[in-house]
């Protein structure tokens, strides 16, 4: 039993310290939360233009961008906050 845990426990140090897997589970934490802004907008009813213009953009590039993640653009903290209160719901959605 304990030999089984040090496997784990080293398998899971090994993975930490990865930075190709730290990487990658980033990119796609960040294009689950991309597709879930998608989500709720469009949920909502909210086309870009409107979102951006709600949380203090005034052109709908950057968002439009954040959303389909190009050139590895994203939202960050404070403009996922921002979009969460505009369309009323909790932040830890766009996680799920």
């Amino acid at each position: 039993m304990l030999l089984l845990f040090s496997r784990r426990n080293n398998l899971k140090n090994s993975m930490i310290h990865d930075t190709d897997y730290l990487e990658k589970y980033a990119s796609k934490l960040l294009d689950k939360v991309s597709k879930n802004v998608i989500k709720y907008r469009k949920q909502r009813g909210l086309s870009q233009l409107e979102l951006a213009v709600a949380i203090g953009f005034s052109s709908a590039a950057y968002l439009g961008r954040a959303e389909l993640r190009k050139n590895n653009q994203h939202f960050n903290i404070k403009q996922l906050a921002k979009i969460a209160k505009v369309l009323d719901i909790d932040i830890t959605l766009f996680f799920k």
